[in-house]
């Protein structure tokens, strides 16, 4: 059995991994020189000296506790989660909220911080029964039904937490907008969802499902490359062949031949059993030249609002509000929020898909330095990762100097040392597009909205029979981040994918 996979980012990194090691010999295509996909890196100096950084994914968070030891990276890598709780900013609020893991302390501090006087412990029981009941269907590759989500869940929480609307749960466990606004921030991570969509609640669980940190995220040692090119020399030495710089132009419907061009060189075609595609679900349709799916992926919402700004400094950053001195206070993960309401929020959606430029919401800040040091590793400078939205798909960032100075300063205020500060880089849902071949510069290649997710979120003609297929061939499936669950560097679909192919090969 030959399989071929299109697209060398994590999903088909860890497809290879598994196909190979049940006896599958695999090929790789990737259009890029490297492999990684969106967990790539990238230079930039500063008076002189030379800086790397992550310009797509920053942390580790989605991945499955399974797939880290199996694959053989837990075995080569060393991955760690701050010990300090999340810390929460409101913009132009002169403190700080930390969210304790605890519950019970949870709620003693959003009483007594932000007012919130529901029921958080309901909520923290439901979400835990949510989140397991998805791993278990992880863990062995079962295909998201909604009767399956009622005969485990019961029909309350399918409701609530599956098929319902985000603004419907949020109102059912809280009761300030602080709090309900922290935990919409999950359902608006890749693109402008409506809070009133349906599924739209779906995200909130699915946003906690990693379980290599319990839910968390966290930091691997080297930087969040340092897995892609580890998961590379693992997949070489099981003898799984990479071909970069190449782009596949047609994969042939009746013999699965592969074409594919490199530069300078004439076009080559190998034949496969089986084709994967690991790459974005425009592309892919395209190369199949399957009409129907050209239709389909042309009709999908694929908007994405989502940016980055990578800031640099020339010493370790110290962040304001601090007063306890807490272990791993500067690591910690942080958001800072913009806006007051949820219907603020839906507003700032709405603005960028206006063509405002910048309508702030929130961001999420990556402490990459910190976390270095904590690994021994002591750089002498800095660099953090804001994760931030809404933007507009018009512009690229090198065209946008002034959103660039407004998240800077946003950040600046709560640093204790920002003279330390040396510049930084923007990334728009542009620039997303052109780096990483993200459809609509979205991170999740298709919004997590109604009708495009949980199990909506396929390309099967039977997806019943088969939900990694891609249209209406069978030897031609797809798990990229356009697939269930979503993206993120987690491997979920690769994995997924590949277990399905196995139990439907001839015994």
């Amino acid at each position: 059995m030959k399989v071929a996979i299109i697209g060398a980012g994590i999903n088909g990194l860890v497809a290879a991994n598994y196909l190979r090691r049940a006896g599958i010999e695999v090929t790789i295509f990737e259009k890029k020189a490297v492999a990684g996909g969106a967990c790539a890196a990238e230079t930039i100096s500063f008076n002189g000296v030379e800086y790397r950084y992550a310009s797509g994914a920053s942390v580790l968070g989605f991945m499955q506790n399974f797939i880290y030891h199996e694959t053989g990276l837990a075995e080569r890598l060393t991955a760690i989660t701050p010990e300090h709780e999340e810390v929460v900013y409101f913009e132009g609020e002169e403190s700080k909220c930390c969210l304790s893991e605890d519950v019970v302390e949870r709620a003693a501090t959003v009483r007594s911080r932000w007012g919130e006087i529901g029921d958080i412990a309901a909520f923290h029981k439901d979400l835990e029964h949510v989140v397991e009941f998805l791993c278990q269907g992880f863990k062995n590759a079962i295909v998201p039904t909604i009767d399956d989500a009622r005969r485990v869940l019961g029909s309350e929480l399918t409701s609530v937490w599956i098929t319902g609307t985000a603004r419907d749960l949020l109102s059912k466990y809280f009761t300030s907008e602080k709090m309900r606004i922290f935990y919409a921030i999950d359902v608006v991570e890749s693109g402008p969802v409506s809070l009133d969509s349906q599924f739209s609640a779906f995200s909130i669980a699915l946003m906690a499902t990693g379980t290599v940190f319990d839910g968390k995220w966290g930091f691997v040692r080297g930087r969040i490359w340092k897995l892609i090119e580890t998961l590379m020399e693992i997949n070489n030495e099981l003898g799984i062949r990479l071909i970069p710089d190449t782009e596949v132009v047609e994969v042939g419907s009746s013999s699965l031949n592969v074409v594919f061009k490199r530069d300078g060189m004439p076009k080559e075609r190998l034949q496969f059993d089986r084709v994967i595609f690991a790459t974005d679900p425009v592309s892919a349709s395209k190369i199949c030249n399957q009409s129907k799916l050209i239709e389909t992926a042309s009709d999908k919402e694929i908007i994405g609002t989502s940016g980055k700004l990578v800031m640099f400094f020339s010493e370790p950053v110290r962040w304001k509000f601090n007063e306890e001195n807490k272990t791993d206070f500067d690591m910690a993960f942080k958001f800072i929020i913009s806006t007051k309401t949820l219907d603020e929020l839906e507003a700032s959606a709405k603005a960028s898909l206006q063509g405002n430029d910048y309508a702030p919401a929130f961001s999420e800040i990556y402490c990459e330095g910190a976390a270095m040091r904590k690994f021994g590793d002591n750089p002498n400078h800095d660099v953090i990762s804001v994760f931030i939205k809404h933007l507009a798909f018009d512009q690229p960032g090198s065209s946008l100097p002034n959103v660039q100075k407004r998240v800077e300063r946003q950040v600046l205020a709560f640093i204790q040392n920002p003279d330390s500060f040396l510049g930084s880089v923007l990334l728009t849902p542009r620039d997303l597009q052109t780096k990483f071949d993200f459809p609509g510069g979205n991170i999740d290649h298709i919004e997590l909205c109604d009708k495009q997710t949980y199990f909506a979120r396929n390309w099967s003609a039977s997806p019943a029979e088969n939900f990694y297929q891609f249209g209406d061939d069978e030897r031609i499936l797809y798990c990229a981040a356009g697939s269930y669950p979503c993206g993120s560097i987690a491997g979920t679909a690769g994995f997924m994918c590949a277990r399905q192919l196995l139990d439907r090969l001839p015994v």
